[in-house]
């Protein structure tokens, strides 16, 4: 019996498919409600604006973000007050911790606010990220998305080498699985995955937009269990 192959194999080719497709490089889409960010230098010099629904935040042309810097923002709800709301920030489709709520017993419409970079990221992680979220309570929901890259070298940062270790932390552990042990392949193809999405994200190389770092922990995924399922295993103990 083998189905389990074969259901490796479509899964692999439906990750691999997007590799030949074009990237999504569209505008800074919002829905229903409008938003403003601009973003200043540690001096607070105006490096960058975006507005929802211009052609600003695109992959080819990220709002621009200084890790010492601020990111002001200004954001309406249109002709209705959003009450009960609740908000969420996701990067690359996967959620991040950035969520909340609100009662909105005031019935505000508008909402502003200037936030610092640093204090909300323990560490500088340079590169281009994909951000999308929603704004969402009685009455109406905001849905938006668009390009955003922290200025700097990757290079030079510690999340990068972070990333460069656990890659190669991974293909170790790959080579083990290839000697049967299926455990370490798996764990290998996780590892190796997660190292090359943020490798890739960091140094801005996503051939596939958005969808980059999550076929690439995918695609190593899948190859983590093809060489569990393959690799030879170790002889049974003798009788």
């Amino acid at each position: 019996m083998r189905p389990a192959p074969r259901r490796l194999w479509l899964a692999l080719l439906v990750l691999t498919l997007p590799l030949i497709l074009p990237a999504s490089v569209g505008a800074f889409p919002l829905t229903t409600c409008t938003l403003t960010l601009t973003s200043t230098d540690a001096n607070g010099k105006t490096i960058a604006t975006a507005t929802g629904g211009a052609d600003d935040a695109t992959e080819t042309n990220p709002f621009l973000v200084d890790w010492d810097g601020t990111v002001t923002w200004r954001g309406t709800s249109g002709a209705t007050a959003v009450k009960n709301n609740s908000w969420h920030v996701d990067v690359f489709m996967v959620p991040t911790p950035l969520r909340g709520g609100d009662a909105n017993d005031k019935s505000n419409k508008v909402g502003t606010g200037t936030t610092s970079v640093r204090a909300n990221a323990p560490f500088q992680f340079s590169g281009l990220y994909y951000v999308s979220g929603e704004f969402r309570g009685d009455g109406a929901a905001c849905v938006g998305s668009g390009w955003l890259k922290l200025t700097g070298n990757p290079v030079s940062t510690i999340p990068f080498w972070i990333a460069v270790v656990l890659g190669l932390l991974g293909l170790l552990l790959l080579a083990l699985g290839l000697r049967g042990s299926w455990g370490w392949a798996v764990l290998g193809g996780i590892f190796t995955g997660l190292g090359l999405a943020a490798v890739l994200a960091m140094l801005a190389v996503l051939p596939i937009g958005p969808w980059t770092p999550l076929s690439a922990l995918g695609l190593f995924v899948l190859v983590g269990l093809a060489v569990a399922v393959f690799a030879p295993k170790p002889p049974g103990p003798a009788f």
